[in-house]
């Protein structure tokens, strides 16, 4: 049987590429990242925020009535 000839300098190559591909995607979604929450943030008010709106309580479920019978 013989052996398959790897091209080494073709997959450190690949491996290179894949690398500049990823780091350029990562810093392309941090830039991005960082413009994002500086707008969010320049968009917020300086006070405090809005009070936290509370739920009813559930209304209670009407009692039953007894009703007597002569």
């Amino acid at each position: 049987m013989t052996q398959r000839r790897i091209d080494k300098e073709r997959i450190e190559r690949a491996d290179r590429e894949a690398k500049q591909l990823v780091e350029a995607e990562t810093k392309a979604r941090n830039a991005k990242t960082a413009r994002l929450r500086a707008l969010r943030l320049s968009a917020q008010p300086a006070e405090s925020p809005a009070p936290v709106k509370r739920r009813r309580a559930p209304a209670k479920k009407p009692s039953r009535k007894i009703i007597e019978v002569d």
